[in-house]
């Protein structure tokens, strides 16, 4: 029987071509230099006047698919770890096709945002 890759004459992606620079490090996803919070400053205390304020993050599509590739990254050095775990291979090639699937839907319509 002859496969795919043999017909169509294409090299099989790998998941080491997705940001191999990258350390993936559980607080090293999406991180940019654009502003995307902005401070909501409460009431101030009344016995001492100290104002509090709370960081309220906005959404970004960017940020999204930054998060999104460092966790593919993320689950394909566990599913290297731990070779005979299917499940997690399994899971590894689903959130790779959700990756892909979200990155080129943002591409596509949502460029600007």
């Amino acid at each position: 029987m002859v496969s795919l890759t043999e017909l169509y004459n294409i090299k099989e992606s790998t998941f080491s071509e997705v940001g191999k620079d990258r350390d993936p490090a559980r607080g090293n996803k999406g991180k940019s230099s654009e502003r995307d919070h902005y401070l909501d400053h409460g009431e101030p205390d009344p016995v001492t006047g100290k104002i509090t304020s709370t960081v309220v993050y906005l959404p970004s599509y960017k940020r999204m698919v930054a998060d999104l590739k460092a966790e593919v990254q993320d689950m394909e050095k566990l599913s290297e770890e731990n070779p005979n775990d299917i499940v997690l291979h399994n899971l590894l090639v689903d959130l790779d096709k959700l990756y892909n699937t979200f990155r080129t839907h943002v591409n596509n319509k949502h460029k600007n945002d």
